[in-house]
């Protein structure tokens, strides 16, 4: 990982493509902004992503309950042609009054099972992470958060990407295809969705060409969508459907749940996030 500074704010545009192929969405546009080689890699990465939640899916609900301050923790690898890399970036996502704030540490890939059991890990993540900013803080964040709420692995997501992205770094867009659910907590289960997933981050003024893109491919953009949201959905949850993302008691909107008060007082007060 060469990029110094694992930590990243910003808001998201996410749609669903129901009525194109990729080669269609991929066409359209390269006539705009150029694929991204990451270190002059394939232009395809397989990513991989494990997410954290506790046995009867508390952050899960904090999600669907539209929470203002709520966070999730996943673990994420990266492939090319079929080969990952052997590290895992493992990253707190919060959500605070619509920002996202996203935190990240290297974690090597043989310690993926000392990691998910609890062990303290703090020397060799301090070996691992010497040039990234925050990391061993972001870290420490990580592992009380594990044990504060008792989180464990329930799902697994994997799926192909391909980045577009000038140099300027103001547009980039993403494509994901295949998109994969595999339960790891009860019974075995596994499920695709039917759908591609564009997603869009733009610092300052939209583009004409996005503008235009959105309105000709019929573009449907999500007001909601989560990745790990559908995960659940689809296999702890299938009568809720794919695609549902709200909570079915309205009366819990914004409020978080007393069970998690004091992990998110914990990281705004460590992160400096105000209400």
């Amino acid at each position: 990982m060469s990029s110094k500074d694992l930590t990243f704010r910003r808001k998201e545009r996410k749609y669903i493509i129901l009525e194109h192929d990729f080669e269609e969405i991929n066409q359209e546009l390269q006539a705009h902004i150029p694929v991204y080689h990451f270190e002059g890699r394939p232009a395809l990465v397989n990513i991989e992503t494990t997410y954290f939640d506790t046995e009867d899916f508390l952050i899960y609900n904090e999600y669907l309950a539209r929470s203002k301050f709520r966070f999730k923790i996943r673990m994420r690898r990266y492939g090319y042609e079929g080969i990952f890399d052997p590290q895992y970036l493992v990253e707190m996502k919060i959500n605070s009054n619509s920002l996202s704030h996203k935190n990240r540490f290297i974690l090597p890939g043989g310690l993926f099972d000392s990691f998910v059991a609890g062990e303290d890990l703090r020397p060799e993540i301090k070996e691992a992470n010497q040039s990234l900013i925050g990391a061993q803080k972001t870290y420490r964040l990580i592992y009380k958060l594990l044990k504060m709420n008792q989180l464990v692995p329930v799902l697994q997501t994997s799926y192909s990407r391909i980045a577009y992205q000038k140099g300027s770094k103001r547009v980039r867009v993403t494509v994901d295809t295949g998109i994969t659910h595999k339960s790891l907590i009860g019974k075995p289960r596994e499920a695709t969705l039917d759908a591609l997933v564009l997603e869009s981050k733009i610092m300052g003024k939209t583009p004409k060409w996005h503008r235009e893109m959105v309105n000709s491919l019929s573009l449907l953009k999500q007001q909601r969508f989560s990745k790990f949201a559908t995960g659940i959905n689809s296999l702890y949850f299938p009568k809720r459907g794919k695609y549902y993302f709200y909570h079915d008691d309205s009366s819990t909107g914004g409020e978080m749940s007393s069970r998690i008060v004091e992990s998110c007082e914990l990281l705004k007060t460590a992160l400096r996030l105000g209400d």
